[in-house]
């Protein structure tokens, strides 16, 4: 849940009391890590009812096939749309998942707005609960626009290698495979226009395009001192 911007936690009838979810040496606290104050703040009721009580749309999660006529059986995607398009006129929506050992029953099943099936590829359908919350969570970040890159530790996105910055590698290219003759067999021109769209479309920043060229200055140096070992010292 806070992976994913999810906070409001409800519980139905839990096996434990509400104070087992404040106490250090529970394993819910223990294993709660990052998410401690989702938990701390989670409520607890004695029936599904109780817990959806305020939404207007409720997905429920099933793995078993079911026929239900009153409405079709939901993917991650689309039931995560419906519940988007609830949140932005302003309604209270839910996700409710069942116990990992038997799941939902069809009296909780009857209590919700829409069902939704996590389709898998092989042979066991049933997920773990964590595995189903994560998966509909960013779902439903993804409905939400919440979904964000981490930020690097440098601190922003390289720049973009400009026009001249590749034009001076593949100048450089160009002149270290005229000294091992490269292009004896295949017209000059040619050679070099693949090697600069290969370098346009890679998108390089202007580090990558540096380290680029550093690496060529290397085997020009290899060429022009055959049987030396360059000094680490001289290296950049």
């Amino acid at each position: 849940m806070g992976n994913m911007g999810l906070t409001d936690l409800r519980l139905v009838a839990p096996a434990f009391e509400q104070e087992g979810l404040r106490g250090e040496s529970h394993d819910a606290w223990a294993m709660a890590a990052s998410g401690r104050e989702i938990l701390e703040a989670a409520t607890t009721v004695s029936t599904v009812r109780e817990a959806i009580s305020d939404c207007t749309a409720v997905l429920a999660c099933t793995a078993r096939p079911r026929v239900w006529r009153a409405w079709k059986i939901l993917g991650p995607e689309a039931g995560t749309a419906v519940l988007a398009e609830h949140a932005a006129d302003g309604h209270a929506t839910a996700i409710l998942f069942g116990p990992e050992d038997h799941g939902l029953s069809t009296e909780d099943l009857e209590q919700v707005t829409h069902l939704c099936h996590i389709p898998t590829g092989g042979d066991v359908s049933s997920l773990n609960l964590a595995q189903a919350v994560l998966l509909l969570g960013w779902e439903w970040s993804k409905q939400a626009g919440t979904l964000r890159r981490r930020p690097t530790k440098r601190g922003g996105v390289r720049p973009r290698a400009d026009v001249a910055q590749v034009s001076g590698a593949i100048e450089q290219m160009g002149a270290l495979l005229d000294r091992i003759d490269f292009f004896r067999r295949r017209p000059r021109p040619q050679a070099l226009a693949t090697l600069r769209q290969a370098l346009i479309r890679g998108d390089l920043s202007n580090v990558e395009v540096h380290f680029l060229r550093g690496v060529i200055n290397k085997l020009e140096w290899h060429l022009d001192h055959p049987g030396q070992v360059l000094d680490p010292q001289d290296a950049d």
